[in-house]
């Protein structure tokens, strides 16, 4: 009596009753359980998306951050944003061959056009999807290409500019961009993919539940006179073992990185060895954004990488849509073939319109991987990319080193750019590259390997030593070496290749060497010793002719070698240096300082050094001269990179 009143009141009984005596077609084809793997991906997408949604904060300052905490802190947290990320490409791959299918078997018409219709729709959804979620994660490359891709809706005539400042939330990108982004990926397209799934399957159920073409069916055909199993027999062990499948690819991309590690037998990379485990695993975490700069290397997502490359072609080395014509790849191309997709069912009609509808497809879809290949081949192999390849290890270096500052010193409420912003390994090459390599070249010396730490920045014009890694016997020693001292490394590009300590070191240095056979390896002591004054913070001071720190068999080096002679070592008196430069304190932290903010101080490059030994237009940087384009705190990071004192 209960269960006829609850029946009658709400129908649960009768539903659950209906579920118990689910049956469905027994048909032999797989594509049938394509259904069942795009809507479990989905579920895991909205699942892992609501969990991200709690811990999300949708700001300049907070985006970024919110994602280190979920990747590096929150237990778990790097595989919920994983599964999330991978799912959503898995969603647009199994919904693009579903179309396929669709298209191939002929199952788009009658009377399945709203099937059709509800997938395609589904598909641009998933897209969509993708590229609001790119910016969502506010890193350098997700902000500069989604900032691209939203730049292309101001070429449309007359609304394009509204329609950008909509999307936008404002006339740039900034903090009131991500809460709009994050509306049109969960309510917008999220809500939206959920509504159209479910009208996908109503329309599916409508034509009679036909997943598959009549081939499918034992008996040939698609009436209901066709053999029937229960679904709760081997169909659902099925349909879970495919959503198993699915969960373990996405488990898989996951781990993709030790998995791969472990099938080549290679290590991590060098640079981010001292990371924790989390920053190998699930989706990395670039570099966080920074609104006022633009990133070049920034590349779209996958899924949109042909009709990056498509933009972008060139037909003996010029651009096939060159500025505002990439209009017409952009919306012109991609509306008519979008146009044609969602005219499938109507074309498909007639027997020949099929097969147009098929070779179309086909074509597309050749078309749409040869360009993602190429694109992607043209990146990573192509020579001409050299500088792309650089920008992106640049970028790279930049995002481990950002998450190893935010592990060690936390984030301030200025966000992690802060952290970033006063960091030697980080600002010192931007700042060496704009001051410094006008006339530094800064490279391996002949012979040598590129460290992981330091790489190369070309030179616009070469005139001054090479400043690789300068606290180095190798280094140091080239200035005392008759076939180095010479070369475009030290003194060649210089007015000091002809000057006194050229002279010396390939006449008078030589004299001294061949004198006695212990020389040599003195020179080599004094070598190490200037590296190890390099290595100081401070200059050693001098009392009663010793030198605190140093033997008495050290401090006469120097005397052995006649460098006294020019140069000041460890004077205790004020006098300045006037032959040559000051070498107390020789390349520490504060000479180098002092040396940067004015060569011309009589303690280097005075005026008393006379015209032929004074400064080679090296500028002084000091910040109280008026042409000083540094600040202290600049110098000082320039310093600190170059002598590799940073935090490890």
């Amino acid at each position: 009596m209960f269960l006829q009143w609850l029946d009658n009141r709400t129908g649960i009984p009768f539903l659950f009753n209906k579920i118990a005596n689910w049956t469905v077609t027994d048909r032999r084809c797989p594509c049938r359980f394509f259904p069942a793997a795009i809507l479990f991906t989905f579920v895991l997408q909205a699942i892992t998306g609501v969990f991200l949604w709690a811990y999300y904060s949708p700001s300049a300052t907070s985006a970024w951050e919110s994602l280190f905490y979920l990747q590096f802190h929150l237990p778990g947290g790097w595989l919920i944003r994983g599964i999330h990320h991978f799912a959503a490409q898995l969603l647009t791959v199994l919904l693009g061959f579903y179309l396929l299918g669709l298209v191939f078997s002929g199952r788009y018409r009658t009377p399945r056009e709203f099937v059709f219709w509800s997938a395609f729709i589904l598909f641009l959804l998933s897209l969509c999807s993708s590229l609001t979620g790119d910016l969502l994660s506010w890193t350098l490359s997700g902000f500069s290409a989604t900032l691209v891709r939203v730049r292309f809706l101001q070429m449309i005539p007359l609304i394009g500019g509204y329609l950008f400042k909509i999307v936008a939330s404002g006339a740039e990108f900034g903090t009131l961009t991500l809460p709009r982004f994050l509306v049109l990926h969960i309510l917008v397209f999220g809500g939206g993919f959920f509504a159209f799934a479910v009208l996908w399957r109503f329309f599916d159920y409508r034509a009679r539940g036909g997943t598959c073409s009549a081939v499918c069916s034992k008996d040939g055909g698609t009436s209901p006179a066709a053999d029937k199993v229960s679904f709760w027999s081997c169909e659902v062990v099925k349909t879970s073992l495919v959503w198993l499948l699915v969960m373990l690819v996405v488990l898989l991309l996951n781990y993709r990185q030790p998995v791969l590690h472990k099938i080549t037998g290679k290590n991590a990379p060098q640079a981010a060895a001292n990371l924790p485990r989390e920053a190998h695993l699930g989706v990395h975490l670039g570099a966080p954004a920074d609104p006022s700069s633009f990133y070049d290397a920034a590349r779209p997502e996958w899924s949109f990488r042909s009709l990056y490359h498509f933009c972008n072609l060139k037909i003996s080395g010029k651009d096939v849509f060159p500025g505002e014509k990439k209009f017409i790849p952009v919306f012109v191309v991609t509306g008519i073939f979008a146009a044609y997709i969602f005219l499938i069912p109507v074309i498909g009609r007639v027997k020949a319109g099929h097969y147009l509808n098929v070779l179309v497809v086909a074509f597309l879809f050749v078309s749409l991987s040869y360009l993602t290949y190429a694109s992607y081949h043209h990146d990573y192999f192509e020579e001409e990319m050299a500088g792309f390849r650089s920008d992106e290890a640049a970028a790279e270096r930049l995002a481990e080193r950002t998450v190893q500052l935010c592990l060690a010193e936390g984030i301030p409420p200025t966000g992690a750019l802060s952290v970033a912003a006063n960091d030697p390994f980080l600002r010192g090459p931007e700042l060496y590259k704009q001051h410094c390599a006008v006339c530094h070249p800064f490279q391996p010396l002949d012979g040598e390997q590129e460290h992981a730490d330091f790489a190369k920045i070309p030179c616009d014009t070469l005139k001054a030593p090479n400043l690789y890694r300068p606290l180095r016997k190798e280094w140091v020693g080239g200035f005392l070496s008759d076939k180095k001292i010479r070369n475009d490394d030290y003194f060649g590009k210089t007015k000091f290749k002809q000057g006194t300590m050229s002279g010396f070191v390939r006449s008078g240095l030589k004299e001294i060497l061949d004198e006695d056979e212990e020389n040599p390896k003195k020179l080599e002591q004094l070598v190490d010793l200037l590296v190890a004054e390099a290595e100081r913070d401070k200059q050693r001071t001098e009392k009663d002719g010793k030198v605190d720190g140093l033997t008495e068999e050290q401090t006469v080096l120097f005397e052995d070698f006649t460098c006294g002679q020019c140069h000041k070592i460890y004077a205790s008196d004020e006098k300045p240096a006037i032959q040559a430069p000051d070498l107390r304190g020789y390349f520490s932290r504060n000479w180098l300082i002092e040396f940067i903010a004015d060569p011309e101080t009589s303690r280097f490059y005075g005026k008393a050094a006379g015209k032929d030994k004074g400064n080679d237009g090296m500028p002084a940087f000091k910040p109280e001269k008026g042409e000083a384009v540094l600040t202290q705190s600049e110098i000082e990071i320039i310093v600190d990179w170059l002598r590799g004192n940073w935090k490890k």
